[in-house]
């Protein structure tokens, strides 16, 4: 990666090489817009053994920010929706998604954010447990978003977000609740499903299992948004060989859920992260967010301004816009993946030194 001056950035460049680039990344991101100032709405077998450890690590650190815990729901008939409340969805996404973020702008754009919450469990374990404990229930989903609409009338939409781990495959109340979103008319219960970047999950895996930085940084924490980025250079994947059957596990398991949805009939949406924020360094893409709206049913499904967007969003970027910047080893991933299907999943030589040197005012 070239830098101005001339001067390029090395494989496992260290702390010298952070030090460097905090300032230039920081200046960036506040010109692209991904640092904003608020005066708006407050924004197979060994890779599935160490992804469920990433899991738990990730669910530990996620369960430190503030969320909505599930409280008791009472007894109710299916008949408890009600067609002229809040739209009731669910957000699907692996961990490390941006499903918080996503969450919080589909929130505050269609009238108003709720807690966020990982109804199912928030990772492998915490989820075989959820539906452990249901059993053969096939009444809880449409329970509890009955709770949600009751206790959030005034939001434009309620639900919940759903971690697709390996027990919605074959946990009865799993199964049980998919047929209740499929077969259900009045009101529709719809799915937003977000994918991400399959080497970025990994990459923010990786990060979050390593440092204690918050899951999320809200725009004006400027110490949460240093932090986040320091953690985020300089992270090295891993042997080739156990990157490459993560990202094969991973990319399996997301085409199953994809093709569970399709099988069973599923009211969804597919959207994708680098769509919804960052589309080839000029943040999101307009029509992604509109076509979640128009789904929806609520919120800005035309017309969507960017500045509208920038108000909905309370958290900040905390990573750079390219992977020659995250990566020690950039040149070595690279290589390997070079040729192959995950080949296009690397965002390649992202320069910043023109746009500091266009954009920042001193």
């Amino acid at each position: 990666m070239r830098f101005c001056g001339g001067k390029s950035l090395a494989a496992g460049g260290g702390s010298m090489t952070r030090a460097w680039l905090l300032p230039v990344i920081l200046s960036f991101l506040l010109v692209s817009g991904m640092i904003l100032s608020v005066k708006e709405v407050g924004h197979f077998s060994n890779a599935s053994d160490q992804l469920k450890q990433q899991e738990e690590a990730m669910a530990e650190t996620d369960a430190q920010q503030t969320q909505e815990q599930p409280t008791a729901i009472e007894e109710t008939p299916t008949t408890c929706l009600d067609p002229s409340g809040p739209q009731p969805y669910i957000l699907m996404s692996l961990g490390r998604s941006g499903s918080g973020s996503t969450w919080q702008v589909i929130g505050n754009l269609s009238g108003m954010e709720t807690p966020s919450d990982e109804y199912t469990g928030g990772s492998t374990k915490t989820s075989i447990e959820f539906f452990k404990e249901k059993g053969r229930d096939d009444k809880w989903l449409v329970q509890y978003l009955c709770h949600k609409q009751r206790k959030y009338r005034d939001a434009g939409v309620v639900g919940f977000k759903w971690k697709p781990y390996e027990p919605i495959f074959n946990a009865p109340a799993a199964q049980a609740g998919l047929n209740t979103i499929s077969s259900l008319k009045e009101p529709t219960i719809k799915v937003v499903r977000l994918r991400r970047n399959l080497l970025d999950v990994q990459i923010s895996r990786r990060k979050h299992t390593l440092y204690t930085t918050k899951a999320h940084c809200m725009k004006r924490d400027l110490k949460c948004v240093q932090d986040g980025l320091i953690t985020s250079l300089d992270l090295y994947t891993g042997e080739m060989d156990k990157l490459y059957n993560r990202l094969e596990f991973l990319q399996a398991h997301e085409d199953r859920v994809d093709k569970l949805l399709h099988e069973m009939n599923v009211p969804h949406i597919q959207v994708t992260y680098d769509r919804l924020y960052n589309v080839d360094g000029k943040g999101g893409d307009i029509e992604e967010w509109e076509k979640v709206f128009s789904f929806l049913g609520v919120g800005p499904a035309s017309n969507l301004t960017h500045e509208q967007l920038e108000r909905g969003m309370k958290h900040a970027a905390t990573h750079p816009p390219g992977h020659n910047m995250t990566l020690s080893n950039y040149d070595e991933v690279a290589e390997h993946l070079e040729g192959t299907k995950f080949e296009n999943l690397l965002h390649r030589n992202i320069v910043v030194c023109d746009v500091v040197r266009a954009n920042v005012i001193v």
